[in-house]
C-alpha cells in the first residue's frame, strides 16, 4: 500500500511538474512574442474563463471521486454516467448564457479586447466538464495517473500550436492575438479528452440506477463549488480592479496593464509550483481516505502523511524561489525589475501549497460544507487589502501580494479550524 502510494504520488508529480514546465516555457515564449500588455489583456481573459468553467470542473471530480471509491466495482461507472449527465444540463444552459453575456463581461473586466478570448471561452465549459467527470471517475478507481496524461497531451498540443500558429497571425489586431493561445487551449482539451474516453472504454449506456446519483454528487459537489466560485468570483474582480487601481496610483493605462500581466502572467503562475506534488498528493490520498473514513485511526494516519510530506516539499520550494529569483527575472524573463517581486512572492509559495493541502484534505473526507463559509470572509479581506493598498505608491504590485497572503492565511486557519473539530470528535478504533 505504501510502496502504491509513493509510487503514484511520484508519477502524478513527474507529469504535472513536465506539465507545468511546458507551460512555464510557453508563459516565456509568449510574453516574449506578445509582450506583457497583451499578456494583461490575456490574463483579464483568464478571470472569466475561470469563473465560466469553475460550475463544472471544481467540485463534480471529488464528488464523483468519492463515490466511486465508496462503491462496489459493479456499480463505479453509475456515479461517472449521472456526472456526465449533469455536465450536459448544466453546460447546454451555461453556454448560451456565457456567449449572450460577453460583450457585457468584457465592458466588465474594463478592456473590451478580452471579447475574441471570451468567445473561445465558451466550448471549454462542455469539455473540461466532461473532462473533470471522466478525472473523478479515475481518482476514485486509483489511475490518478491517467488524467495527468491526459493533461500532459493537451500541453503539449496547445504548446504545439501555439507556436505554430502564431508567427503566422502577426497581422493581427490585438484582441484576436490575445485570442490565439485560448483557442490552443480548446482545441487541446478536446484531444485531452478524446484521449481518456478512448483508454477507458467504459460501457456508458445509461440505466435505471443512474438517475439515483445525482443527487448525492449534487450534495458533495455543491459545497465545494460554492467555495471555488466564491475564490474566481472575487479573484477576477481583483484582476479588474489592480489596473484601475495601478492608474490611480499614477501610472498608465498600459503601463497598468503591463504590471497585471507581469505579476499574474509572470510571477503568479511560479508561486504555485509546490501544488504540482500537493495536488499529486491530495489526488492519489482522496479515494483511500474516502475507503477509510470510517476508520479514524486509518485516516488520521494518512493526514499525517500527507501534511508531513506536503510541508516538507513546500518549504524546500520556498527557500528555492527565493534563491532563484534573479535567474527568472534576469535570464529568463529578461526583466531586472521583476527580482524585487519575485522576491516579495515568494512566501505565496508555501501559503498556496498549505492551503492547497488542507482544501484537499477537507474535500476527500466529506466536510465541504463547512469549508464554505470560510471562503467569502477570506476573499473579501483579500480584495478590501488590494483595493487600499494597490492604489498606493509606495505598495502597488506589493499590495496585490499582501491581499493574496493575507487570504490564503485566513483560509489556512480555517481549514485548520475544521479539520482539528473533526479530528477531535474521532473515535479512534
Amino acid at each position: 500500500m505504501k510502496a502504491t502510494i509513493r509510487n503514484q504520488t511520484l508519477l502524478v508529480t513527474g507529469l504535472n511538474g513536465l506539465i507545468r514546465v511546458m507551460g512555464f516555457v510557453l508563459r516565456i515564449l509568449l510574453s516574449r512574442f506578445l509582450g506583457a500588455e497583451i499578456m494583461g489583456i490575456a490574463e483579464l481573459a483568464s478571470g472569466v474563463h475561470m469563473m465560466a468553467i469553475t460550475p463544472l470542473t471544481s467540485g463534480l471530480p471529488m464528488a464523483i471521486g468519492r463515490l466511486t471509491a465508496k462503491t462496489t466495482q459493479q456499480d463505479q461507472t453509475h456515479p461517472l454516467k449521472a456526472g456526465l449527465k449533469l455536465v450536459r444540463k448544466v453546460a447546454f444552459f451555461l453556454i448560451p448564457v456565457f456567449l449572450l453575456l460577453s460583450p457585457w463581461l468584457a465592458r466588465l473586466t474594463g478592456d473590451i479586447r478580452v471579447l475574441p478570448s471570451l468567445w473561445f471561452t465558451a466550448p471549454c465549459i462542455l469539455i473540461l466538464g466532461y473532462s473533470g467527470a471522466y478525472n473523478g471517475f479515475c481518482y476514485g478507481t486509483k489511475r490518478s495517473y491517467l488524467p495527468a496524461i491526459s493533461e500532459l497531451t493537451e500541453q503539449t498540443l496547445r504548446v504545439l500550436l501555439t507556436i505554430a500558429v502564431l508567427p503566422f497571425f502577426r497581422h493581427l489586431t490585438v484582441p484576436w492575438l490575445a485570442a490565439v493561445p485560448v483557442a490552443s487551449t480548446m482545441i487541446a482539451e478536446i484531444a485531452g479528452l478524446a484521449l481518456v474516453i478512448c483508454i477507458l472504454r467504459l460501457p456508458l449506456a445509461h440505466d435505471g440506477d443512474v438517475q439515483k446519483w445525482q443527487k448525492p454528487i449534487l450534495q458533495l459537489a455543491v459545497p465545494s463549488t460554492i467555495t471555488r466560485l466564491i475564490h474566481t468570483l472575487l479573484r477576477s474582480i481583483t484582476s479588474i480592479i489592480i489596473p484601475a487601481r495601478l492608474i490611480a496610483s499614477g501610472l498608465s493605462s498600459s503601463e497598468a496593464t503591463a504590471r497585471l500581466g507581469m505579476l499574474s502572467g509572470m510571477v503568479l503562475p511560479l508561486m504555485m509550483a509546490p501544488c504540482i506534488f500537493t495536488g499529486a498528493l491530495g489526488m492519489v490520498m482522496a479515494p483511500r481516505l474516502a475507503q477509510s473514513d470510517e476508520n479514524a485511526r486509518l485516516c488520521k494516519q494518512f493526514l499525517i502523511k500527507l501534511f508531513a510530506a506536503g510541508l516538507m516539499v513546500s518549504v524546500i520550494c520556498t527557500l528555492g524561489m527565493l534563491l532563484v529569483a534573479p535567474l527568472f527575472a534576469v535570464v529568463i524573463y529578461r526583466l531586472p525589475e521583476l527580482t524585487t517581486l519575485f522576491r516579495s512572492a515568494s512566501p505565496l509559495c508555501l501559503l498556496c501549497a498549505v492551503e492547497n493541502l488542507t482544501n484537499g484534505a477537507i474535500t476527500s473526507l466529506g466536510l465541504q460544507k463547512t469549508a464554505v463559509y470560510g471562503a467569502l470572509p477570506s476573499s473579501l479581506a483579500a480584495l478590501m487589502i488590494t483595493w487600499l493598498l494597490t492604489a498606493q505608491p509606495a505598495f502597488r504590485l506589493n499590495g496585490v501580494i499582501i491581499g493574496l497572503a493575507v487570504g490564503h492565511i485566513l483560509g489556512i486557519l480555517w481549514n485548520g479550524f475544521i479539520i482539528a473539530r473533526w479530528w477531535r470528535n474521532q473515535t479512534v478504533l
